[in-house]
């Protein structure tokens, strides 16, 4: 299948400079990813003036099935996620021997011992006694920022962190972090997957061969650590170019990052607000849940244009509990799954799956390849595997109090940071429909969502 056709000033994209640094930054439904795909095949192109071999980077193995669906890959044209990209790389520069990467569930325990063994050189104090989740993410934000130092962690601006850290603090953090890289190399791993961006870095400063890329195009850039960012730019030739395209009210990983943090140059941002994917109402929705307070602002968020077509309002289905909701959800697949694309978008994988407990379903997980196709159907996925796709209906379920913001991410970081970091997470899910949204709960409904007269019909079974 083709790519789809441009709409607007989509197409202008593509014929960018093919040297330096671009930014396109796009509300949900603006087209981002249409526009990175027409970059890459344009620029990939062979006998176009300044092609090469080009980059396009995409959040996850979802999105690289849906890319490939629309463009292909060809020998002039690489479509990766940034950890197949780093793996690739560092394996090609002989830094990828053994089981170099630390498995998810090894570095927990790891940070959990590193964090006993440096508490214990202190007095005791409630500091440690929060839950080790919370280290580890202070750890995974050091990485993405590419802190190579304590002097350098002392002084940044904690941007995107909503628990303040003084000094002492940090030093305990950051003794933590050294105690951890030292257990991981004693259990023969040499990186995780969030410090992989640093050792491309390092590798590439080495290396004064030819750059592996003339081009690099970056899709969903918002979720992209500022060290992989850097990483990427520094992997093409001098006379590439890179092009990133994010959008920021999708971000999800907490990063809080800029582009303008990563070291791009840039002289000219192309701003798209119009959006061409949602209905008016679905666009008005995800809008209020924006402008809610704990939702979190960066300069460089583009405020998104409701797109014309008005259609039907949100709907949120108030259940008795889980198994009514389950009862619910199936109904509206089963019927709108004969005429269009639905997807089940659960916030963890037990809930899209209880959610399509024998239901015909074709699973999207983030990790894995699949089959993509327009054809009518049922999808099921979570919040974070949905990111940068679309279809005509998305059914919500168990968005309750007691299920978001995920008590497990309250638990971890508190709830301030987790009201920002879960409401994003609801705005990818919300965004995904072109035509029509349906949330259901049971209980009260979660403080996360937006409130207003015509916003959405809530209803009961």
């Amino acid at each position: 299948m083709g790519l789809p056709e441009p709409v607007g000033r989509q197409s202008d994209v593509a014929y960018l400079p093919a040297s330096g640094h671009q930014v396109v930054l796009g509300t949900a439904g603006t087209g981002k990813t249409v526009m990175a795909m027409l970059r890459a095949r344009f620029l990939s192109q062979s006998g176009a003036t300044a092609s090469g071999r080009t980059l396009l980077v995409t959040y996850n193995n979802a999105l690289v099935a849906y890319l490939k669906h629309f463009s292909g890959e060809t020998d002039r044209l690489d479509i990766r996620t940034y950890a197949l990209f780093a793996r690739s790389f560092l394996n090609q520069h002989g830094a990828m021997k053994g089981q170099a990467i630390i498995s998810s569930g090894k570095r927990r325990e790891l940070i959990r011992s590193a964090l006993e063994a440096v508490a214990s050189t202190y007095k005791p104090s409630k500091f440690f006694e929060r839950d080790p989740g919370w280290f580890e993410d202070e750890i995974v934000w050091i990485s993405g920022m590419g802190l190579r130092t304590w002097e350098a962690y002392e002084a940044i601006d904690r941007l995107g962190r909503r628990t303040p850290l003084n000094a002492s603090l940090r030093e305990a953090v950051w003794k933590i972090a050294e105690e951890y890289r030292l257990r991981r190399a004693a259990a023969g791993h040499s990186y995780d997957w969030d410090d992989l961006a640093t050792s491309v870095r390092d590798h590439q400063a080495a290396d004064d061969g030819p750059r592996m890329y003339r081009h690099v195009i970056i899709d969903e850039g918002q979720d992209l650590s500022p060290e992989e960012i850097r990483s990427l730019a520094e992997v093409v030739d001098p006379a590439g170019s890179v092009t990133f395209f994010g959008d920021y009210a999708q971000q999800i990983y907490g990063q809080g990052m800029s582009w303008r943090a990563c070291g791009l140059k840039v002289t000219k941002v192309e701003m798209f607000k119009d959006n061409y994917r949602n209905s008016t109402a679905i666009a008005e929705f995800a809008i209020a849940l924006s402008e809610m307070p704990f939702f979190g602002r960066t300069d460089e968020l583009v405020p998104p244009v409701a797109p014309r077509a008005r259609g039907s309002l949100p709907t949120l289905v108030a259940c008795t509990d889980r198994a009514q909701e389950v009862s619910v959800v199936q109904s509206i697949a089963r019927q709108w799954g004969q005429v269009g694309t639905v997807a089940v978008i659960g916030r963890t994988w037990a809930d899209a799956e209880e959610a399509c407990a024998g239901l015909k379903a074709q699973r999207i997980e983030k990790s894995a390849r699949f089959a993509w196709s327009d054809a009518p159907g049922v999808y099921y996925t979570t919040y974070h595997s949905a990111k940068g796709l679309e279809f005509d209906t998305v059914v919500m379920p168990f968005c309750s109090e007691d299920t978001l913001p995920h008590p497990e991410v309250v638990k971890s970081l508190g709830l301030d940071d987790a009201d920002e970091r879960e409401s994003k997470l609801l705005y990818v899910g919300i965004t995904r429909a072109k035509s029509d949204l349906v949330i259901t709960y049971s209980g009260t409904k979660t403080h996360l969502l937006p409130e207003g007269a015509g916003l959405y019909a809530e209803m009961q079974p």
